[in-house]
């Protein structure tokens, strides 16, 4: 027998790449306040496939830092 397939929810994700979930993980908040940051345009390097939401690592990496080097001058 062949292996089953993999689900969307199941599937790996690409290292060069945050999923929503792995993404409000890394910041800390809820899975709905990055799709608001999203739908804000507040995130950097959000790709969309079809109904799939990928965000690309080294924007959104480069794009904290940047944020706590602003907070940090207050």
């Amino acid at each position: 027998m062949g292996a089953p397939a993999n689900t969307e929810a199941e599937a790996p994700a690409d290292e060069d790449f945050f999923t929503v979930e792995e993404l409000a993980a890394y910041l800390r908040v809820s899975k709905k306040t990055v799709y608001e940051l999203i739908r804000d345009g507040a995130i950097p390097g959000v790709k969309r496939l079809k109904r799939i939401l990928r965000i690309y690592r080294p924007a959104v990496l480069e794009w904290a830092a940047a944020d706590r080097k602003h907070k940090q001058k207050r």
